[in-house]
């Protein structure tokens, strides 16, 4: 697949998608769709044959009643029979349309789940990912159900008109042709104009979206109460959304003004085409019906065109996002995880490792150089933007977007992913709060094996939170956050519940916490510190923290500054140098506490 789909092979990755999950069922409807658009032939025909058989009888031209209804009860009866195969196919739409859709969605999952870590830092692809998560499942499914067959009836549908007029005139019938081109470039174009209006412009829809549903979230409605925010948010949603609706009205009256062209040219050939079949029944060459079928012809078409060029326009918005879905497919490269796990001993090297965020015109880490050997506690501090989350994100094997060498044992580990990721468990900084139960939250931490529930309570009971637990009703398999009536929790205890996941992991060697201990109070953190060393064992153990009182007890603090190890060595070793980094934020925390 091409990173760049065209739009003329677009139609061929969206059928391939559709059949890949519903290939005999969609091919059926798309059969019965086919089939039921001759329902037009004959739904023009019968007002033909009804006024008809009205003149005879009162002309007198025909007296066999029986002879003359004949023809009108066949037709009808066909009529009925399209009926039942359209809501046939109308029953079989519904549950096709859900399987497409959950098609599409669980392939979505998996194609952000195969993402690059550094992809959620590339803003034009964020756009993208919001376009698709809004818009992709309608947008693919109107695409595959609804415009495909829309698409299908509507060129059947001017086949028949075509042939209708050619009855009359061939030249009127090859203009009615060009017509319906004419109204489809119409709407291919503007349509594309609806959606780059749209994506242009995105950024304030979502802005507006987000200030909307920003108040049902707990802490920004806390925030909104006290300091008085809902009037200030209120009015800058009106704006925003006003501006946002006024360029979409803006674009939206564009189309309906280019629309007036082919609208003019069907008004001049529809008045020829009329004027053409008067002067015919009136010389005798056709019956007096053949003017009502052509009138009713006219509406049709009419009606036809404008519902294509409609829904070419609004799905010409769909194909777009589809488009945007593909791009992120074609982007969705993580490499899989090999099998291999660290040694009992082993050590882990960074040599001249560089890396800069996206959007950013500074790096995060420069050349940075550090060791780290099996079974050792290490500590990592400094300042907000010091590079310690990044370097965390690089030693998991997030990104292979790096400059230097990340070794294990002294073999390089650039060209692959897995020993260092298989071989650690990590407690980020802004760490997952799952809303499952919270036996579930445990399991997360090593779906590889079945947490016992011996083993659950055990964990809930070093992490501290085993009375809390046991005073819910339904213990460890109470659900949590709101998502089901679930039961909410501190961040406090969010944060023990994601400790308990890493405990969860038996075969971790390493133990990576990135302030582990940001939202207990000063007791529960030393508790939790303590804890944590007390079940190292042999493991090694990687506290990343602002606050440094922990730091004593670690086999190793080492100091990052703007992205570089600028201080390595124990406690005592670094507080010998009052000038430096580590002793000068140590002794600036130890006032606070005197």
């Amino acid at each position: 697949m091409n990173k760049k789909t065209s739009s003329f092979s677009l139609p061929k990755y969206l059928l391939k998608e559709a059949f890949s999950s519903v290939k005999k069922r969609y091919l059926l409807y798309i059969a019965l769709v086919i089939i039921t658009s001759f329902e037009m032939f004959f739904a023009l025909r019968i007002p033909e044959l009804i006024t008809n058989i009205s003149y005879d009888f009162y002309s007198g031209a025909s007296t066999n009643y029986q002879e003359a209804m004949t023809p009108l009860l066949v037709y009808i009866v066909i009529l009925l029979v399209f009926a039942v195969f359209k809501h046939i196919n109308s029953i079989m739409g519904v549950s096709l349309g859900r399987d497409l859709r959950s098609d599409f969605e669980l392939k979505y999952t998996k194609t952000v789940s195969r993402l690059k870590w550094e992809d959620f830092e590339n803003h034009e692809l964020e756009m993208k990912m919001d376009m698709v998560r809004r818009r992709g499942a309608d947008g693919y499914l109107r695409l595959v159900k609804d415009l495909v067959t829309f698409v299908i009836t509507s060129v059947m549908y001017i086949i028949i008109y075509v042939l209708i007029v050619m009855r009359l005139s061939l030249l009127i019938g090859t203009i009615f042709l060009l017509v319906s081109i004419i109204y489809y470039i119409v709407g291919f174009y503007f349509g594309n104009k609806l959606y780059r209006t749209i994506k242009e412009h995105n950024h304030l829809n979502r802005k507006k979206n987000y200030i909307f549903h920003s108040g049902e979230d707990k802490a920004v409605h806390q925030d909104s109460i006290v300091n008085r925010l809902y009037g200030y948010l209120t009015k800058n949603w009106q704006d925003l959304n006003e501006e946002f609706l006024n360029l979409s009205i803006k674009a939206t009256n564009r189309i309906r003004l280019y629309t007036i062209v082919p609208n003019l040219m069907f008004l001049l050939i529809s008045g020829w085409l009329i004027y053409v079949v008067i002067i015919e029944i009136q010389a005798g060459r056709q019956e007096i019906g053949y003017f009502g079928l052509i009138i009713g012809t006219i509406i049709s078409y009419k009606n036809t065109m404008e519902g294509l060029s409609t829904n070419v326009q609004w799905n010409r918005r769909d194909i777009n996002i589809y488009k945007d879905y593909l791009d992120i497919v074609n982007r969705s490269n993580e490499q899989d995880n090999n099998s291999k796990l660290l040694d009992s001993n082993y050590t882990i090297e960074f040599e001249d490792v560089s890396y800069a965020y996206y959007q950013s015109d500074r790096n995060a880490l420069n050349r940075l150089n550090i060791t780290i050997n099996s079974h050792e506690t290490i500590a990592i501090v400094g300042v907000n933007g010091s590079g310690k989350t990044t370097f965390v994100n690089l030693l998991m094997e997030l990104t292979k977007r790096y400059d230097g060498r990340i070794k294990v044992d002294g073999r390089s580990i650039n060209d692959e992913t897995g020993i260092l990721r298989n071989s650690a468990s990590c407690i980020f900084q802004d760490f997952a709060e799952y809303q499952l139960t919270i036996k579930e939250n445990i399991q997360l931490g090593d779906i590889h094996r079945i947490v016992s529930d011996d083993e659950v309570i055990e964990i809930l009971k070093k992490v501290g939170l085993y009375s809390f637990v046991e005073s819910l009703p339904l213990k460890e398999n109470t659900i949590l956050g709101q998502i089901n009536k679930g039961t909410e929790l501190s961040k406090g205890q969010w944060q023990r519940l994601s400790v308990a996941r890493l405990l969860a992991n038996k075969n971790a060697k390493i133990w990576i916490l990135d302030e582990p201990t940001a939202y207990l109070d000063p007791i529960a953190e030393i508790e939790m510190y303590e804890f944590i060393y007390s079940l190292k064992e042999d493991r090694t153990v990687i506290f990343i923290s602002h606050r440094l009182g922990f730091a004593k007890r670690a086999d190793r603090i080492v100091v990052f500054k703007e992205g570089h190890l600028i201080e390595n060595g124990t406690h005592e070793e670094l507080l010998k140098d009052v000038t430096g980094e580590y002793a000068r934020m140590y002794l600036k925390q130890k006032k606070w506490y005197e």
